[in-house]
């Protein structure tokens, strides 16, 4: 019969524990176990405190196992490493080292009790004859605390009878290089008595001094490498909020000025002359394509565009007009409005920023953390300039949404396409941006019509955007909105993750020609009879065959057409988001899987192991395709 000490851990700010009052349930589950209850304590669940309460309970009763409830919290291993790493400090400094010992450092070997309910781990290791066993907070794994600990000391049993051979004191044997010694190193541990965390003063807390042990000195140093670290980061806090917005503002002030600079007073009265000195401005980078300004709003920037930007490289996206780093970036094109500013559709993006700079205006359109719209804002602000050197030209807002930019959020929308294949294709995408709208805006739009489209990042769901999409004003037609007509959307559409989260089910809106034939559209002052595909083609990358050369058989169908076959980007992803793998995967081919293991390296206090790739994609189906998918490795961290 084992002899076992409960402690509960007191978390800040939690409910009173109520493990205490139930020892009389919990001694039951022990004595099935062969396990008998000798005493129940609560200690803060600080390492130092907890560290000195298991010294004091080591050296001084008799106790075989020690359960440790609530000491792990939802972030699973590294929980445990902060709430325990103090102990474990201090059992590994007890241990005596001998002459056959004097190279190597004793490691106190935990074991993970996998699973022990709705995905919580718990954890286990011994010293000295001891054990101890960490339990998740209960209230993470859906079990009573009975159950809990049955279930706990069930596996941790497994774990002891399996490492007993190798491991007979818990202890492990490591070179400087972190490999495991000789194992029959680890039979001969002489260990003394625990001594509990004191309290120190300020520097001998951080400082190494004499007669400090060689963990105390690592742990020192590390403290101060955090300290640095800490100073570092105030650097940059103060860099990010307090000098970098003021840097942002002087270069913004500086470029205004260039643009908006006449020499000639007279000039700047003349209205056919563009708002911008465009000459100026291809002087400081010829890469100033556009000048984007929503009146009476700090939104008033170059755009720039540059060659070579891709998918995984926006070359302003953390640079300057200059071509400076900068955190603020640049107003920018999107690579995908092929034609530049003549694109169908030009994409801008710019950083939503704390200050309140570059496009963090358009979320006062739909604020942060709202799904509903600003109707007065709108109404102040319906229209936006953006002049180019072709021309100035303003341009109305037909919508302004927000969406996911993830797969796994339910159907995709990808707002991000610069051109179109025909013109009812053309017209379905500027239907899907006007459901999606937070208003109902009286501005008519039609196949001739180019638009612009602004996209910043929100913060509702992750990687979510808010974008503003508006159409060119038309030659003689009048620049001012009558806003009076406008009114709020009361049912904007959303990905599938919205309805998943706040309730109801995602409406079937269906295409632009079927809602034009029900009576549902209002806005639309074109032609009609529109021909070619309504088919949204940004969400894919097509590869369309070359139509036959040879002269057809007598009897065959002419091709009015040339076939295409459709393929998704799949990129498999290393831990830190660069590249592993691509494919490009033909539509209702299977997913293929790439060769070799990506790694994720071991830090001080964690090995990692690649357990497979993540495929918890809801609505995606493996088997046959039919999106592009950006997909990660998983790891366990197992401690060392």
């Amino acid at each position: 019969m084992y002899n076992c000490e409960l402690i509960s851990l007191k978390r800040k700010g939690s409910d009173e524990n109520s493990l205490l009052s139930e020892q009389d349930a919990i001694k039951s589950v022990l004595d099935k176990n062969g396990v008998s209850l000798v005493g129940a304590d609560e200690v803060a669940a600080d390492p130092k405190k907890l560290s000195r309460c298991v010294g004091d309970k080591l050296n001084d009763s008799k106790t075989d196992i020690f359960i440790f409830a609530d000491a792990v919290g939802a972030d699973g291993s590294e929980s445990f490493r902060r709430t325990f790493y103090a102990l474990i400090n201090s059992l590994e400094g007890s241990v005596n080292t001998d002459e056959a010992h004097k190279d190597l450092s004793p490691k106190i070997k935990v074991s993970s009790l996998g699973d022990l309910g709705n995905g919580c781990k718990g954890y286990c290791f011994s010293f000295g004859g001891k054990r101890f066993i960490a339990l998740p907070e209960g209230s993470l794994t859906g079990k009573d605390n009975e159950t809990l600990i049955g279930d706990a000391l069930e596996k941790a049993d497994a774990v002891f009878d399996e490492r007993r051979e190798k491991y007979p004191e818990g202890i492990v044997y490591v070179d400087a290089n972190g490999k495991e010694a000789d194992p029959e190193l680890n039979r001969s541990v002489d260990t003394g008595k625990v001594k509990p965390e004191k309290k120190e003063g300020f520097f001998r807390s951080f400082i190494p001094m004499k007669g400090d042990t060689k963990k105390q000195k690592i742990r020192k140093i590390i403290m101060l490498i955090a300290i640095a670290a800490f100073i570092g980061a105030l650097i940059y806090v103060l860099d990010f909020f307090i000098f970098g917005p003021m840097q942002n503002n002087a270069i913004t002030g500086e470029i205004q000025e260039i643009a908006y600079r006449s020499e000639d007073p007279e000039q700047s009265k003349d209205e056919s002359l563009p708002e911008q000195d465009w000459d100026a401005l291809k002087e400081i980078n010829d890469e100033i394509v556009g000048w984007i300004t929503i009146p009476d709003t700090v939104i008033d920037y170059p755009v720039l565009e540059h060659e070579g930007d891709d998918r995984y490289s926006q070359y302003y996206l953390k640079r300057t007009y200059k071509g400076n780093y900068s955190e603020y970036g640049s107003i920018f094109l999107d690579y995908r409005s092929t034609d530049g500013t003549r694109s169908r559709n030009v994409i801008m993006h710019g950083h939503d920023m704390n200050d309140g700079s570059m496009f963090a205006g358009m979320l006062k359109y739909t604020p942060k953390g709202d799904l509903k719209g600003k109707l007065d804002y709108y109404q102040e602000h319906p229209v936006i300039t953006f002049n180019t050197p072709d021309g100035d030209a303003k341009y109305k807002i037909i919508s302004v949404f927000k969406t996911s930019t993830r797969y796994e959020h339910g159907e995709f929308f990808n707002y991000m396409q610069g051109e179109f294949n025909s013109d009812a294709e053309f017209m379905n995408f500027v239907y899907n941006t006007r459901i999606r709208s937070m208003f109902n805006i009286p501005v008519t739009c039609n196949e001739n019509d180019q638009i612009i489209t602004l996209s910043t990042c929100c913060y509702e769901f992750y990687e979510w955007r808010c974008v503003i999409v508006a159409r060119k004003v038309r030659p003689g037609e009048d620049p001012t909105v009558d806003v009076d007509l406008a009114e709020l959307n009361d049912s904007p559409l959303f990905p599938d993750v919205y309805y998943e989260r706040y309730g109801g089910k995602r409406p079937d809106m269906g295409t632009f020609k079927t809602a034009e034939a029900q009576g549902r559209i209002n806005w639309y002052d074109g032609k009609g009879h529109l021909e070619g595909s309504e088919d949204l083609t940004a969400t894919m990358a097509s590869n369309p065959t070359e139509p036959p050369t040879e002269k057809p058989k007598p009897g065959a169908t002419q091709p009015t057409e040339p076939v295409s076959v459709t393929y998704f980007p799949v990129i498999f992803r290393n831990y830190d988001g660069t590249q592993f793998a691509a494919y490009n995967v033909k539509e209702g081919d299977p997913l293929p899987f790439p060769d070799g293991t990506p790694l994720l390296p071991h830090d001080d206090y964690y090995t990692y192991t690649f357990t497979g790739w993540d495929l918890n994609i809801p609505g995606v189906n493996f088997k046959e395709l039919n999106v592009g998918l950006d997909i990660y490795p998983k790891f366990d961290a197992t401690p060392k």
